[in-house]
Protein backbone atom coordinates (compact mmCIF):
# COMPACT_ATOMS: atom_id res chain seq x y z
CA UNK A 1 0.00 0.00 0.00
CA UNK A 2 2.56 2.55 -1.14
CA UNK A 3 0.22 4.90 -3.48
CA UNK A 4 0.93 8.60 -3.44
CA UNK A 5 4.47 8.09 -3.57
CA UNK A 6 4.47 6.62 0.18
CA UNK A 7 3.65 9.99 1.90
CA UNK A 8 0.15 8.56 2.27
CA UNK A 9 0.96 4.90 2.91
CA UNK A 10 3.06 5.57 6.09
CA UNK A 11 0.10 5.34 8.70
CA UNK A 12 1.37 7.68 11.49
CA UNK A 13 3.60 10.64 12.47
CA UNK A 14 5.05 10.49 8.81
CA UNK A 15 2.37 10.70 6.98
CA UNK A 16 0.04 12.33 8.74
CA UNK A 17 2.56 15.54 8.64
CA UNK A 18 3.16 14.76 4.87
CA UNK A 19 -0.75 14.86 4.21
CA UNK A 20 -1.03 18.32 6.39
CA UNK A 21 2.55 19.71 4.58
CA UNK A 22 -0.14 18.77 1.34
CA UNK A 23 -3.37 20.51 2.53
CA UNK A 24 -1.89 23.87 3.53
CA UNK A 25 0.07 23.85 0.21
CA UNK A 26 -2.95 23.38 -1.58
CA UNK A 27 -4.92 25.68 0.27
CA UNK A 28 -2.58 28.82 -0.42
CA UNK A 29 -2.39 28.23 -4.19
CA UNK A 30 -6.18 28.14 -4.00
CA UNK A 31 -6.20 31.40 -2.15
CA UNK A 32 -3.10 32.69 -4.35
CA UNK A 33 -4.98 31.72 -7.60
CA UNK A 34 -8.24 33.33 -5.80
CA UNK A 35 -6.38 36.52 -4.92
CA UNK A 36 -5.02 36.62 -8.40
CA UNK A 37 -8.38 36.23 -10.24
CA UNK A 38 -9.88 39.02 -8.09
CA UNK A 39 -6.78 41.72 -9.27
CA UNK A 40 -7.14 40.69 -12.63
CA UNK A 41 -10.61 41.39 -12.91
CA UNK A 42 -11.21 44.40 -11.31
Amino acid sequence: MMRYGGGWGMMGGGGFLVAIAWLVIVVDLVLLGVWLWKQVNK
